[in-house]
């Protein structure tokens, strides 16, 4: 998680060097331009083949992290803007991210052209042979495609944020990033789960409300049913000072089970999401204390063996 968040606040320390780099080259490469054209890097007969080669792509290179300063430069600051834009709520914050990622696309595409237009490539052809080229491109990444409309889809619906807890698949994670192609989650446990946005067709966005988390507390068969009701609403005020993480009343649902060795009591009440497993503990130790004090024992396993009397020979 603290990776990620650095990662989000801007360069990272690789960045930040080659920015500085290629900052010194473009300031050296004005502050000697003429020397540059005009004296060190001429090509003439009298050096080497090879001598005349160096002499040939230098100022390519140069301008080059020129380029590549200038991408460097605008990449830092359009990040900056959107992150200081989309900053107020989960959802802007989720727009933001994917509005990122669209952006450094699309910039360094722009700085790849540049750097082939640099070279001597033909640019203006490969412009004219684009709508070709995305076409071919398009039929061969129909999956990456609707990745990207399905992630555009979830963002713009609003359904689904950043900070959202939500289940997918039968997985619970906290969203934490929505991108171009794909969808980050990551569980109480620290595990990330990446979902292309296109496979996300059903999923249970839980913090949009309340939860309600539930556990199941067994009693012997043999305690009356009458008195535990009686003990849990005696100790209803006592059970919810014991459970930090729960913000409503605990409700006694009933018996929700008769397993083997067990009658099974059903409780509940309301929590944030993210607090779900946090109350659900809280409940079971809560409810097992107040038991135990009042002489209400957690049943065990019992066998019954019924048998029958032979008679002699």
């Amino acid at each position: 998680m603290a990776d990620t968040k650095k990662k989000g606040k801007g360069l990272t320390y690789t960045g930040l060097v080659l920015l500085l780099v290629f900052a010194a080259i473009t300031v050296l490469s004005f502050v000697f331009y003429n020397e540059i054209n005009n004296k060190w890097f001429v090509q003439s007969e009298e050096n080497t083949a090879l001598v005349n080669f160096i002499y040939g792509i230098a100022p390519k290179l140069i301008h080059t992290a020129q380029v590549l300063f200038v991408t460097l430069l605008v990449l830092y600051i359009v990040c900056a803007i959107i992150r200081k834009v989309f900053r107020t709520t989960p959802r802007r914050i989720t727009i933001g991210r994917l509005v990122n990622s669209i952006v450094k696309v699309v910039i360094w595409v722009a700085a790849v052209i540049a750097i082939l237009a640099v070279w001597g490539f033909n640019v203006g052809a490969l412009i004219a042979s684009a709508g070709v080229l995305t076409l071919v491109i398009g039929l061969g990444l129909q999956s990456l495609i609707a990745d990207v409309v399905a992630g555009i889809f979830l963002v713009c619906d609003g359904t689904i944020g950043v900070g959202d807890v939500v289940t997918i698949d039968g997985w619970r994670g906290t969203v934490q990033e929505i991108g171009i192609r794909n969808t980050k989650l990551i569980n109480y446990s620290g595990d990330i789960r990446v979902c292309n946005n296109s496979t996300i067709k059903v999923f249970v966005n839980q913090s949009r409300e309340t939860s309600y988390p539930t556990v199941i507390v067994g009693i012997p068969y043999e305690e009356n049913l009458q008195h535990v009701k009686e003990v849990f609403e005696a100790n209803k005020g006592k059970i919810k000072e014991m459970c930090p993480s729960v913000i409503s009343d605990i409700d006694f649902n009933g018996v929700d089970n008769l397993a083997a060795s067990s009658v099974d009591l059903h409780f509940g009440a309301k929590c944030n999401e993210n607090d779900f497993f946090a109350a659900q503990r809280e409940m079971r130790g809560a409810i097992k204390t107040v038991f135990e004090e009042n002489g209400i024992c957690v049943p065990f396993p019992q066998v019954v063996i019924h048998g029958s009397e032979t008679s002699g020979k």
